[in-house]
């Protein structure tokens, strides 16, 4: 019964993050859709995984608790039933981070300056989607590297979003409506913000993965001193 309980709760996980990564790439739909009778298909997709996004996270948490309570796992199963608890809050905040996006998108779609900066920010979006599905499989095939891929690329990606907001501004050629553009602005700063999140998020599954994998914490301690201490115990 232990094993299966344990099971149980990765195979919730994985449905989880499927639905995620589903919901990332709906986003991605969305973003370069100028239909709008597909565009009001793809938000009510999106709204109905978010409500099971939220289930997910809630029915894991429920059998976490069972499985320590009723089973009392081996050191190793905690680890992991630990690390998937963790995981499981990030990709709920990651779908969070979509709707977010989404309401911003709405707002903005017709001005000058979403047009001209929706590419770039597909770009970041790939980056971000990339990101989240390396440290799912991290956890997934017990692979060490794809984490380590992904807490390294997180830089990357913040790096990105300061450019990417001063090209913008530089290259913007808009009237001289200027509240109109400062609005404009102001959610394409919350879409490009909610983009930098979502990669902070895999960050955050990254460093569970490697929890789960080694159960050393590196949320503290940093990724480098982690690795020299992982290359000394092989």
């Amino acid at each position: 019964m232990r094993e299966e309980s344990i099971l149980d709760i990765i195979a919730t996980f994985e449905e989880m993050a499927d639905t995620i990564l589903a919901q990332l790439k709906l986003l991605e739909r969305y973003m370069d859709e100028h239909s709008e009778e597909e565009r009001i298909r793809i938000k009510s997709e999106i709204n109905s995984n978010e409500t099971r996004i939220d289930r997910f996270e809630v029915l894991i948490s429920e059998k976490f608790i069972n499985s320590i309570i009723l089973y009392q796992p081996v050191a190793s199963d905690i680890r992991k039933v630990v690390a998937i608890s963790r995981m499981s809050i990030n990709l709920e905040r990651i779908g969070d981070r979509v709707i977010n996006i989404l309401n911003s998108i709405d707002n903005i779609n017709e001005s000058v300056e979403y047009k001209a900066m929706v590419e770039v920010l597909n770009v970041m979006l790939l980056s971000g989607i990339s990101m989240v599905e390396k440290a799912l499989l991290s956890f997934i095939n017990n692979d060490n590297e794809y984490a380590i891929w992904t807490i390294k690329n997180d830089e990357v990606v913040d790096d990105m979003n300061s450019k990417l907001l001063i090209n913008s501004i530089s290259k913007a050629k808009v009237s001289d409506k200027t509240k109109e553009m400062l609005l404009s602005y102001i959610d394409l700063k919350n879409i490009i913000t909610n983009l930098e999140r979502i990669a902070d998020h895999a960050t955050n599954i990254a460093e569970a993965s490697i929890y789960s994998i080694h159960g050393t914490d590196i949320r503290h301690s940093g990724l480098d001193s982690t690795l020299g201490s992982i290359n000394e115990n092989k």
